[in-house]
């Protein structure tokens, strides 16, 4: 296994060389594929090749391509370390992933969490400053792991000539990504300490969907043992996959566009001229985008296909969303009045019942509320799933987070999406309105990151986020098993569970879901 103590260890591919900080032993930069880069552009990701002496496992490799924005250096740490990108910030060589391990020995098995980034599948690294694992790892005994995958584009792309290249399937490229990054822990995480029968897998965001999708995957049975979804269940409204045939009729239009007649040609471009010319064209606008599909591969048939028939695995879920996931119109420019005219018009059926359920006295909670109806609707996702689990024997575990920052502005604002991530990597002093802002944490902002790496850490180890005297957090069993995770952590009771009922039974309609979970995202017709 190496000189574990000096975080040196020996992979299947050959030697790693970390750096130690406080009582954990951190690598940066491991390749978990080859370079997707030439001949392997828009093929599934392949096995890293070995090396020959000690590789440095001292810096992040590069994030997926992407619009260029400023990803903050880390400072060097206590031995002169430099934790930022290296070589560059975004490059399309970038399936590599980081390892932060607590364990003082390479056979002490401790729980292994996978961190997938949010983004919408389109933005975002495994080295973004609010899941660093630095926090999480060294308060609790676990591994933490965060990837790089493919994103957008270079993620998603498909054409007719692609899937005939691989026998009948094309796109999906960053799923691919996804299963071979567990594929390498699975294989290597014992040299780290980290046990690979607990493997967790935790996405957020665009992240939630991906996770969502190994749930379903029959690509992966056998790799992991447990999912953790946060903010972005694809059941109901959030980044349903569409058939891998508009996928390739998409490749096909772009590819005309950019008078690029093969997919050797394609190769050849250069992979910013590519991504120019793609957000030139449009991205995810009018002409439509690349995302995940049902490419007859890793997703065999539609997402609730799959799900409803109890076809996905058998795995441990940990699922939720917090209270005000996104603004949807501003405190400035939505009176009392105009709430109430939106109720009536998004829920005619059962106005009076939405003004009791969620009352606003001035323009700021209005606003509030109409962020909490959109959430309460995203939430739905989550219960359903929870729903499916209860129903074929498989364990599921849900949440809504209701804490806010503790500022006027937090409370005004209440939960945003996103809002558990510095608790859970136990960034202190970030999350204020966004994980990334700087935000002065108080002793609830420090008790609430206690209880949330608690249960998190419980439900990696163990599959059961319960224990050392925490608030109780009842298996998914009957309607609505919810814990409201907040200063008061409890299961969800009384009128909250009316309301709940109500759209579940409209969502439950399938024409009227699609239509009622855009409605709270509209401002009321002047």
């Amino acid at each position: 296994m190496g000189n574990f103590e000096n975080a040196k260890v020996k992979v299947k591919q050959g030697w790693l060389q970390g750096y130690t900080t406080d009582k954990l032993k951190i690598f940066k930069g491991i390749p978990y594929a080859a370079p997707p880069v030439g001949e392997l552009r828009f093929r599934h990701p392949q096995d890293p090749g070995c090396w020959r002496g000690v590789r440095k496992a001292t810096q992040y490799g590069a994030a997926a391509v992407q619009q260029v924005s400023e990803i903050p250096e880390m400072p060097a740490n206590v031995h002169g370390v430099p934790q930022m990108l290296a070589p560059s910030q975004y490059e399309e060589d970038c399936l590599y992933l980081n390892v932060w391990t607590p364990a003082e020995t390479a056979d002490a098995k401790l729980p292994v969490f996978i961190w997938i980034h949010g983004g919408g599948m389109v933005a975002g690294s495994g080295c973004e400053v609010v899941c660093d694992g630095e926090g999480f790892a060294k308060r609790r005994d676990i591994v933490v792991v965060t990837i790089n995958y493919r994103l957008g584009l270079m993620g998603f792309f498909a054409h007719p000539d692609l899937t005939e290249e691989a026998g009948g399937t094309s796109g999906n490229y960053a799923l691919y990504d996804m299963r071979q990054a567990c594929r390498w822990v699975k294989e290597n995480i014992a040299a780290f300490g980290g046990d690979p029968e607990r493997i967790t897998v935790a996405g957020q965001s665009g992240g939630a969907a991906g996770t969502g999708v190994l749930l379903a995957s029959p690509l992966m049975k056998g790799l992991i043992r447990r999912v953790s979804i946060e903010s972005g269940p694809i059941y109901w409204g959030f980044m349903q996959p569409e058939p891998r045939a508009v996928m390739e009729q998409r490749g096909v239009k772009f590819m005309e566009h950019i008078g690029c007649k093969s997919i050797e040609e394609l190769r050849e471009r250069d992979v910013w001229e590519l991504f120019d010319a793609y957000s030139a064209y449009g991205g995810a606008g009018p002409n439509g985008g690349f995302s995940f599909c049902v490419d007859g591969e890793f997703l065999p048939k539609s997402y609730t296909e799959i799900m409803d028939a109890g076809e996905f695995n058998d795995f441990d879920v940990m699922i939720g969303s917090c209270a005000q996931e996104f603004p949807t119109v501003t405190a400035d420019r939505f009176s009392v009045e105009q709430y109430k005219a939106y109720l009536e018009e998004a829920f005619p059926d059962n106005a009076e019942n939405m003004k009791r359920w969620y009352p606003a006295e001035n323009n700021i909670k209005a606003a509030k509320q109409a962020s909490t109806i959109s959430s309460d609707l995203m939430l739905m996702g989550s219960i359903k799933i929870g729903q499916l689990c209860q129903k074929f024997g498989r364990n599921a575990y849900v949440w809504l987070m209701s804490k806010e920052n503790e500022t006027e502005r937090g409370h005004n604002d209440g939960s945003p999406h996103c809002a558990e991530m510095p608790y859970v990597f136990g960034r202190v002093d970030k999350g204020e309105r966004n994980p990334f802002f700087d935000y002065h944490w108080v002793g609830a902002d420090y008790d609430f990151m206690e209880l949330i790496q608690g249960y998190w850490y419980a439900f990696a180890a163990a599959g059961d986020p319960n224990g050392e005297g925490r608030p109780e957090w009842k298996r998914y069993g009957k309607d609505f098993d919810i814990c409201e995770l907040c200063n008061d952590t409890h299961m969800i009771e009384g009128e909250q569970l009316e309301k709940y009922a109500y759209y579940y039974e409209k969502l439950s309609g399938s024409e009227y879901a699609v239509q009622l979970f855009g409605l709270p995202r509209l401002a009321p017709k002047k």
